[in-house]
């Protein structure tokens, strides 16, 4: 499966563009920023997605490659700052160890658990938004 840094050099090229041009059609003061991008050595900042997305003459969906897999992601990435609301963290080291955190104690637990936690809370908030939609008034559709 090809990365963000890949798909970003094949764009560029496809383009005709320079690293030095895309550095600064971004702001960016050095071409070695987009050399690290592309090579996997350093990752696209959140805040400059659009402007990754609209040099490269794609939509942010595209260039992000919302698809399946990023929508699971998305929803992990919401569950964990939910999860941070209420004390708890998950952090994933090096060596691929999921560790949960809860006043200063620490727990390890495997990756599958943690998936196991984002699918029942998919359900549960699944079921929740049809049982609202159920009590309230439909307007459109």
């Amino acid at each position: 499966m090809e990365n963000l840094g890949q798909k970003i050099k094949q764009r560029r090229e496809e383009l005709g563009l320079s690293q030095e041009e895309l550095a600064k059609m971004l702001g960016y003061k050095h071409k070695s920023s987009i050399n690290k991008i592309e090579l996997g050595a350093a990752d696209v900042p959140r805040a400059k997605v659009p402007a990754f997305a609209k040099a490269l003459g794609m939509t942010a969906a595209e260039f992000s490659g919302w698809a399946e897999d990023r929508k699971a992601a998305s929803f992990s990435y919401c569950l964990e700052q939910q999860m941070r609301l209420l004390g708890w963290v998950v952090l994933y080291d090096a060596e691929g160890n999921v560790i949960l955190t809860h006043d200063g104690a620490e727990y390890e637990i495997t990756e599958e658990s943690m998936k196991g936690v984002e699918s029942q809370m998919a359900l549960y908030l699944d079921f929740l938004l049809n049982g609202l939609a159920k009590n309230s008034r439909k307007i459109g559709g």
